[in-house]
């Protein structure tokens, strides 16, 4: 068991410490109510360091050694939630003028080819996250049908700038001066956009991710997700460590992670020839393995289930790229015999296809939402219920199903036998 414990941290190191430091932030928000002196982070850090430089200088046992490595971490951990109360751990300067330039350039160009009022601003809110415009009837519709995050800036339109960046940089040369050349390139483009969507948490864990992601890329490290979206959470803990309040990162952070684990698993359970229908196979197992995850957190903050959740996200992701893809299109098309012009009024049409499609849907009885009340017991339960039918689907042994069934027992002889 130790040498499999051991073997684990030295394969994912960044998930074990990004775990632990978090684990120990939680403990700080829980236990230590008071106002905390930065003061007393500094005292505990230096504590850390001299019992880690302790059990390197004498002959500890391994065990030992990591039992203490895992308490100093726990305890780096508080003293981050004990530093940051007042202000970031670091700061950096924020390009106002040259993200306000761009901003209205680009909603300058939106403005001059999507006439609708509807539908300018929905490619405001889908492209710069810009909710002034939006609809309120449709805000509730795209709610109430499960598929908010659409309209909300995420990873998924970071990910759709940072493919067109790579596949025009792939044409320069392979070498080294060119590679350096090509990261800038794509980590101003990624971070330039991000800014301009005002930098929301969604949307800086994705671009933390591309960043360490193209980073280790060039370096020519081995590229492990579990490890890059750990050192994406460490980083977020040492810049702004209140954003992992925000919900939108919650469910940035659990989507991405579901789809990593139960996406390999379930797209492979139904191996399909036909690129059609593999792709969308593919589709709905995306969409499915992202909302096993962010289900619980989704119930446990707004109380309430979306009935046509999978279907409206099997329908309306693809369709929402698509658009993505047009709006960037129109962007960067250049002022060619009224060519944006062209362009734009068949994005308006297309987004006012869209938009009454959902309040279609929205307007249906069933898409009305189911209430429940999840608890942070039950949010405990669910998690490890989903880590027990992980272990399942990969390793195929009932031996976890079994432990499904006694976690279940357990928790309702809790609920028969205590207090209402």
């Amino acid at each position: 068991m130790e040498k499999s414990t051991a073997h684990w941290k030295a394969t994912h190191p960044l998930l074990f410490i990004a775990g632990t430091l978090m684990a120990g932030v939680i403990f700080g928000s829980l236990f230590f109510t008071q106002s905390p002196r930065p003061i007393d982070a500094l005292v505990i850090i230096t504590f850390g360091c001299i019992i880690l430089q302790s059990s390197l200088l004498f002959n500890c046992s391994s065990l030992f050694r990591g039992s203490l490595i895992l308490l100093v971490l726990l305890s780096w951990g508080v003293s981050i939630y004990l530093a940051t109360q007042e202000k970031n751990l670091i700061q950096l300067p924020y390009p106002v003028h040259l993200v306000a330039y761009c901003r209205n350039w680009v909603i300058q160009k939106i403005n001059t080819t999507i006439l609708s009022k509807e539908a300018n601003g929905f490619a405001l809110a889908l492209l710069l996250g810009v909710k002034s415009d939006l609809n309120k009837e449709l805000l509730q519709a795209y709610t109430q049908l499960g598929i908010i995050h659409i309209v909300a800036i995420s990873g998924m339109h970071l990910e759709i700038i940072f493919k067109n960046l790579t596949r025009i940089t792939k044409w320069m040369p392979r070498k080294r001066i060119f590679l350096f050349l090509e990261l800038i390139i794509v980590l101003t483009g990624v971070w330039l956009y991000t800014l301009m969507a005002f930098g929301s948490p969604s949307i800086v864990r994705a671009s933390v991710f591309f960043s360490i992601y193209f980073i280790g890329k060039f370096l020519g490290q081995s590229s492990f997700t579990l490890n890059t979206i750990a050192g994406g959470l460490l980083i977020l803990l040492l810049f702004d460590v209140k954003s992992m309040e925000n919900i939108g990162l919650q469910l940035s952070y659990t989507a991405v992670i579901g789809i990593h684990l139960f996406y390999p698993l379930l797209n492979k359970m139904l191996p399909m020839d036909n690129p059609i229908l593999s792709f969308l196979w593919s589709n709905l197992c995306i969409s499915f393995a992202a909302q096993l995850m962010t289900l619980p957190i989704l119930i446990f903050h707004f109380h309430q289930i979306a009935t046509l959740v999978i279907v409206s996200n099997f329908i309306m992701v693809p369709l929402s790229n698509i658009l993505l893809y047009s709006l960037v299109l129109l962007v960067i098309c250049p002022p060619l015999i009224g060519l944006p012009f062209i362009l734009g009024q068949c994005i308006q049409h297309y987004i006012l296809w869209i938009n009454a499609s959902i309040l279609f849907f929205y307007n249906q009885p069933i898409s009305s939402s189911i209430q429940v009340h999840f608890d942070k017991i039950k949010m405990a339960l669910y998690y490890g219920l989903i880590g027990l039918l992980h272990q399942w689907l990969s390793k195929k042994q009932s031996i976890y199903l079994l432990y499904v069934l006694v976690l279940l027992v357990g928790y309702y002889m809790i609920k028969l036998f205590s207090p209402i």
